[in-house]
This record gives structure tokens, sequence and C-alpha cells, in this order.
């Protein structure tokens, strides 16, 4: 039976009609691998659009890896600029340091000759001095024996000296003794004349009374208005200033003034003063305090001073 165009146009009108048929005809015709192309193509569409995905996604990590590249490059070029920049200053500082280096060895080259010199007129001079010892030390091992002998010299003349000393000490006491008792003598009958003469009556007197560690003259007397008074004396071989001022704090101290009261002399206290030598200057002191000044003359100052007894201090 032939196949005429027309059944072929039915059986293409059938296969319209009948997919399922249309795919077995061409898996009949073309067999299974042919069949399985479109799903390969379709595997591949996919495979190419991940592909592509990819080479996207790798395009962009190129194109960062590019600009990453190229901000280290330009960081590079800066580094190097710096580098470059830091070494060149390097270089002038380690340049610098050498050329301070150079200049520091000739100093030092200089100094070192110096040193060597003053050393050497160090040691020079050790060794002068050294000898100068030796000699000074000779020297004064000689002057030591000579001066012990002297001393030797010295120390037996002392001795004399000492005890001629001791009999001149005890001549001098002898005369002091003879002299104070002779100006205290003098003292008395003065100061007791001028007194007498003011129209004091005078009771008792006494020498060598020792009030506070001065010799003084003490006179119990009785002025013109009856009133009992005692009359003390300081005795100076030559008064200044200082002596009129001590002696007028002393007679109105407390202590003073105890003193004579336990001895049994009774305010108020008339203060004198019996002096061989005194200047004009010391005069005004003693009127101005109101002391009384005696010599060998008879009375220089007026006393004015009455003590009651009731001490300042």
């Amino acid at each position: 039976m032939a196949f005429t165009v027309e059944d072929f146009r039915d059986l293409l009108e059938i296969l319209r009609q009948r997919p399922e048929w249309r795919a077995e005809l061409l898996g009949a015709l073309l067999g299974d691998e042919f069949l399985s192309l479109p799903q390969q193509v379709r595997e591949l569409i996919e495979a190419q659009k991940r592909t592509e995905a990819e080479i996207a996604a790798l395009s962009a990590e190129v194109r960062a890896l590019a600009q990453a590249h190229r901000r280290l490059e330009e960081q590079f070029a800066s580094y190097r600029e710096e580098t470059d920049r830091r070494f060149a200053e390097l270089a002038a500082e380690v340049r610098a340091l050498a050329e301070a280096q150079r200049r520091t060895e000739e100093e030092f080259a200089r100094y070192r000759a110096y040193a060597e010199e003053r050393f050497n007129r160090l040691e020079q001079a050790i060794q002068e001095l050294a000898e100068a010892q030796r000699r000074t030390e000779e020297e004064f091992a000689r002057y030591r024996q000579q001066t012990d002998a002297r001393l030797d010299r010295l120390e037996r003349g002392q001795q004399r000296l000492e005890v001629a000393f001791e009999r001149l000490q005890k001549e001098v006491r002898n005369l002091s003794n003879t002299i104070g008792m002779t100006v205290e003598d003098e003292a008395e009958d003065m100061v007791g004349w001028v007194l007498k003469k003011r129209g004091y009556v005078i009771h008792k007197s006494v020498q060598s009374a020792l009030i506070n560690g001065e010799v003084d003259v003490i006179l119990r007397a009785t002025d013109p208005n009856g009133q009992d008074v005692t009359v003390v004396v300081e005795v100076k071989h030559r008064l200044g200033t200082k002596d009129v001022y001590r002696w007028a704090q002393r007679v109105q101290s407390r202590n003073y003034q105890r003193r004579l009261q336990e001895s049994g002399y009774t305010p108020p206290y008339l203060p004198y003063v019996f002096a061989m030598r005194f200047d004009e200057p010391t005069v005004e002191v003693v009127r101005a305090v109101g002391i009384g000044l005696v010599n060998h003359r008879g009375e220089q100052v007026e006393g004015t001073l009455l003590v009651s007894g009731r001490a300042t201090r």
C-alpha cells in the first residue's frame, strides 16, 4: 500500500490533535537522545545564566580588586614618596651626624693631646711636691727638735715665773688690802664729815660690809628732821657713768634691800658714792639719778635720792 501525500497530511493533522503520538513518533524517528535535547538546552540556558551571574559577580570582584589595586598603587606611591622624603631627611641627618662625629673626633684628639700634656705637667709637679714634702719633713723634724728644746727651756722658765708670780700676787693682795682699807677709811671720814656739816647725826659706821659682792661703807644717822636713815656708800677708785647706773639700780633692787635688812640695816636708804677720779659727764649722771658724790675734797653732788625700802624690782 503506497503512502500518499494526502496520507501524510492526515498524519500531520492527527499528530497535531494527539501530541502524545507526536512525541512517540519523534522518539521513534529521532531516538531518546534527540528528545532530551530540549531539556539539555534548558539546562544549558540555566547554566549559562548561572555562569553569567558568576561572571558578573567575578567582574564586580575584579573591578573591586582593580579599584583596590588602584588605591594600593596610590597609597604605595604616596608611601614611596614619603619614604623617599624620610630617607632623604635621614640621609641628611646621617651626613650631619657624620660631620659632627668627625668634629668630635678631631676635638677629642686635640683634648687628648692637651690632657696628656697636662698629665705630664701634673706628674712633674707631683714629683716636685713630693721632693718638697720630703725636704719639709726633714726641716720639720729639725725644727721639732729645736722647738722641743726651746719648749723645755720655756717650761723651766715658766715654772720660775709661776713661783715669782705667786710671790707677786701675795704682795699685791697685801698692798690692795692696805690701799682698800685706806680708801674706805677716807670714804667713811669724808661722808661722815659731809653729813655732819648738813646737820646729820652719825650714830654708827661700818666698813667692809659685804653687800651683793661689793665692799661698802654703811652709816646709821639721823637727818636734820629727826628721821633715822641708813647711808650706803660705794667706794670706787675710778667712777664711770655705767658704775653710777649700776649702783642706782642695785640700791633700789629688792634683793639688795633684803640683804641690807637681813643684816640689820633698815630703810630708808640714802645712797652715796666715794670716788677718787671721775669726769664731768659722770658728775651729770650722778646728779640726774640723785646719788650723792663725795671725793677727798668733799661733797661734789648732794644726795637727793632717798630709797624708801619698797623695791621697784
